[in-house]
């Protein structure tokens, strides 16, 4: 099972000037590229919630009364501008990463069943897919609109188990962000970095998972014949 974004298509420059434009229409300045970074692979709006709370904290953003209600709104004011320039940007901007077709083409060829588990919109993840021409490629995909809970809680990596059929200890899930490798360890799968993602290496080494890949022709080498 495999993350999408920064995993299986290189959409971090996408993703970032997303946020650039959408912190400089909806409040003027933009933040750290860092701080947009460590909410990869979180829920969108969430990640708005927690980028707008940390930006009131900073007193970037005047004090309010109604500091839950605030956030709330603010959220989805984000997400709708968010979404706006990043539909707009999309299939210009996004892209492939070197050897990440190729070792995915290989891994079906040798008859593994292959699922993609993501926090972004179906929408988006078959979007990107068909940028690529990979949508053939994957048995089950599990996105954001398919659970309640979203990584790094376990859910969408158990609900994709279920369309599978299959045990924790039959599965691996491969993932550039903390997150998934907490959502990972969480469904007591096997895990993988993919270190060919925006996350310091060191952020994900930390968290010990079970493989750390350098780029995507490790995979072959991880999944032998």
């Amino acid at each position: 099972m495999f993350d999408f974004d920064g995993t299986l298509v290189n959409t971090t420059p996408l993703i970032l000037r997303s946020f650039r434009a959408t912190w400089e229409k909806v409040f003027g300045f933009t933040m750290d590229d860092a701080d947009y970074i460590k909410t990869f692979g979180t829920f969108l709006h969430t990640a708005m919630k927690g980028l707008t709370e940390q930006c009131v904290a900073e007193e970037r953003i005047r004090p309010v009364e109604d500091l839950p209600a605030y956030l709330n709104a603010k959220a989805d004011e984000l997400l709708r501008t968010y979404r706006e320039f990043n539909w707009a940007w999309h299939d210009d901007a996004i892209e492939a990463f070197a050897g990440i077709d190729e070792a995915v083409r290989e891994l079906k060829a040798r008859d593994y069943r292959l699922g993609i588990v993501s926090s972004k919109l179906r929408f988006g993840v078959e979007r990107g897919l068909n940028v690529f021409a990979m949508a053939e490629l994957f048995d089950v995909i599990v996105a954001a609109d398919d659970v309640t809970n979203h990584k790094p809680h376990p859910e969408p990596l158990l609900k994709a188990l279920g369309h599978f059929d299959a045990s924790p200890d039959e599965a691996i899930y491969i993932g550039d962000s903390t997150h998934d490798i907490v959502a990972g360890k969480a469904a007591e799968v096997m895990t993988a970095a993919a270190a060919w993602g925006p996350f310091p290496r060191t952020e994900l080494e930390a968290l010990n998972p079970d493989h750390l890949l350098d780029e995507p022709s490790e995979l072959l080498r991880l999944f032998g014949k």
